[in-house]
């Protein structure tokens, strides 16, 4: 933080620790990257150094129905609703959490989503058959609202479940590469799987960057503790 901007070079920056999970240390390496990009483009530096990315394989996981079977059996609410709702929608966490029962759509089957990290987050998702219930269950006779309210939370709504997941997957005996958000990443293979119109699901995921992780054939939880267990035979 101290230092001047001439002074980041890369033997510097291979030096930095920064704490958490590769893909959170990942946001602050690309903002630095993109801040030492903007030191160069107003000539305050002459060149910028290179600014190496961690390796992330925690989010390239996707929940098998074996693996969601243990994970439901276990879990509380409401990330029980929230993996569903995940699973079957292809939303980000935080999208759900800011679910709207007044954006339910219950003739056509819909979720709109007014908002998110860009502008194609602005969509429809749909309601799997398993949703109706739960959805309906989490309304009950209110017709606007939070659909996950929290009393805690200065927007008082729900902003996170991950006790919740290291406490089901503990329970489950799933390994710890599995995240809540390979349940977005299992809906997309799913989708792409069951038509094969990437730009479908495209769409329906927000624009995201999905081609590499639903082409490249991520493996499931069960597909990895097969392996796991032939190599040690």
């Amino acid at each position: 933080m101290g230092m001047n901007l001439d002074c980041i070079n890369s033997e510097e920056l291979d030096s930095l620790a920064l704490a958490g999970s590769p893909a959170y240390v990942n946001q602050a390496l690309r903002r630095l990257r993109r801040l030492l990009g903007k030191a160069v483009e107003w000539k305050v530096i002459a060149v910028a150094p290179a600014v190496k990315l961690m390796k992330e394989v925690g989010r390239e996981l996707t929940i098998d129905p074996e693996t969601e079977a243990k994970l439901l059996a276990v879990a509380k609410q409401p990330m029980k609703d929230l993996l569903i709702v995940i699973q079957d929608t292809g939303m980000r966490p935080e999208e759900v959490f800011r679910i709207r029962i007044e954006h339910i759509d219950w003739s056509q089957r819909l979720i709109f989503n007014p908002n998110g990290k860009t502008k194609a987050a602005c969509r429809y998702v749909p309601i799997s058959e398993r949703m109706v219930d739960l959805l309906m269950v989490r309304c009950a006779d209110k017709r606007e609202g939070w659909l996950l309210p929290s009393r805690r939370a200065k927007g008082r709504h729900l902003t996170t479940v991950a006790k919740q997941f290291r406490d089901a997957r503990r329970k489950a005996g799933l390994p710890g590469a599995l995240v809540l958000y390979c349940a977005r990443h299992t809906f997309g293979t799913a989708a792409y799987g069951a038509t094969g119109n990437l730009a479908m699901v495209s769409v329906l995921q927000c624009g995201t960057s999905i081609r590499c992780w639903i082409l490249c054939a991520k493996p499931s939880i069960r597909e990895i503790e097969s392996t796991s267990q032939t190599t040690s035979q």
